[in-house]
């Protein structure tokens, strides 16, 4: 569904295009003024921004907030090309940085660089990384609301069962897969990991392989250099030879973050996005440990953006919110729901963020982690080009047979054309 949804997006941003010039890109308001913001997630993440616009509405009487929440991002997306191909994008639209440069390269996007000096901010308050991240053709085009990185989420009860000391300091991968075969049991798996990019990259750049040829202007994956290769064969290892990672019936009657919170992982990688829903569930203690590492430490960088609609009439109202909503007040509120590791250095270095009285007490892994952050590349294909390795990966993980040459080999020549388009 999504590759579709992509294709149709880039037919809307396409006319889009054709037609963005029709309007002057200002106000088209006097007085009042009235917006859309559209996010994604699952109630318990988008009720932090509920919380930020009532904040921002109730400190800008004149200005009012209709808050679109879409679940599934996938949903997001296509929500997104409908709007724009009937010419009616939300105001503000809130993205992942791996996926914003398709709305970009069409003339989607009214940079949020034009509206820092009228907003009073200072791009030196906030960390680089994102900041670079949304950082397209020589200007800052959506505006950076988080820092997250992959971490390890573990279950402190089942930790503790097991007698696994947490290595809160670091630890290498055969100490990670010690602790994963320690930890499953008959009813229990060591680790959950998706079969995907994002996932996978880190151990690459840890092993000191590369994810692909090049950073700015990629053409190809890199998963047949040797280093990388060996990064691929161990995260595969854990799922085939170890079997500490659920299998694919297992995922398909139940995902992976409902295992964690029912108890069937003892670990599980993701972002900080994952803390407000299980901030909620009644019984799970959990924390958060850094990734495991080969050669050196790294990281892969997730951040969410704020991107204001070229075809907005309200482009001012909408800079205003975004300034709020990324400014010291909708941080604080948006890091105490637990949702971000804010991008804002002031509010992440704050009790806010860092409380150990709130789950997950060693936040500060998130922050420790940021130097050795890198992220995958900023091009318009790079969405299909994730759906496509999603694919290849998943058989690499689960179906008898399929070799790590044989993902390697599909990878190449499946992803090859979208290199290519996206380098256009």
């Amino acid at each position: 569904m999504r590759g579709t949804s992509l294709r149709l997006l880039a037919v809307s941003l396409t006319l889009l295009a054709a037609t963005a010039c029709m309007g002057d890109g200002g106000d088209s308001s006097s007085g009042n003024a009235s917006i859309r913001l559209q996010v994604s997630g699952e109630r318990e993440e988008t009720a932090v921004y509920r919380a930020v616009v009532r904040a921002f509405e109730k400190d800008n009487p004149q200005i009012d907030v209709t808050l679109v929440e879409v679940a599934d991002k996938d949903d997001h997306l296509a929500k997104l090309a409908t709007a724009f191909s009937a010419g009616d994008p939300p105001d503000v639209f809130l993205v992942n940085f791996r996926e914003y440069s398709q709305f970009v390269s069409r003339g989607a996007v009214a940079p949020f660089e034009d509206h820092l000096a009228a907003q009073e901010m200072d791009l030196a308050d906030y960390y680089e990384e994102p900041i670079e991240a949304f950082t397209f053709d020589g200007a800052l085009q959506c505006m950076p609301q988080n820092i997250s990185s992959l971490v390890v989420y573990f279950n402190t009860d089942l930790f503790e069962r097991a007698g696994v000391e947490p290595p809160f300091g670091g630890w290498t991968w055969d100490e990670f897969r010690d602790a994963a075969l320690e930890l499953t049991t008959r009813d229990v798996r060591g680790v959950g990991i998706e079969p995907n990019v994002i996932r996978l990259a880190p151990f690459m750049w840890s092993n000191g392989g590369e994810l692909v040829d090049d950073d700015t202007e990629p053409t190809r994956f890199t998963f047949d250099d040797p280093a990388s290769r060996e990064a691929l064969e161990f995260v595969v290892s854990l799922v085939r030879d170890d079997e500490v990672v659920p299998s694919e019936r297992e995922v398909a009657a139940q995902d992976l973050e409902t295992r964690f919170t029912t108890g069937k992982i003892a670990m599980l990688l993701s972002s900080r996005r994952e803390t407000p829903p299980f901030r909620e569930v009644t019984g799970l203690n959990f924390d958060v440990l850094p990734l495991p590492q080969a050669e050196r430490p790294s990281g892969i960088l997730h951040s969410d953006g704020y991107c204001i609609a070229a075809q907005s009439d309200e482009q001012t109202a909408a800079a205003e919110l975004i300034a709020y909503a990324t400014g010291e007040q909708g941080q604080t509120i948006t890091t105490l729901g637990g949702r971000t590791v804010p991008s804002l250095e002031s509010v992440a270095n704050s009790l806010a963020f860092l409380d150990p009285l709130q789950a997950p007490a060693h936040s500060q892994v998130f922050l420790d982690g940021i130097p050795d952050l890198r992220r995958t590349p900023v091009i318009p294909t790079w969405p299909e080009i994730e759906d496509l390795a999603e694919e290849i990966l998943t058989r690499a993980f689960y179906e008898p047979g399929y070799t790590i040459d044989d993902a390697i080999a599909a990878l190449e020549d499946q992803t090859s054309e979208l290199f290519a388009e996206g380098g256009e």
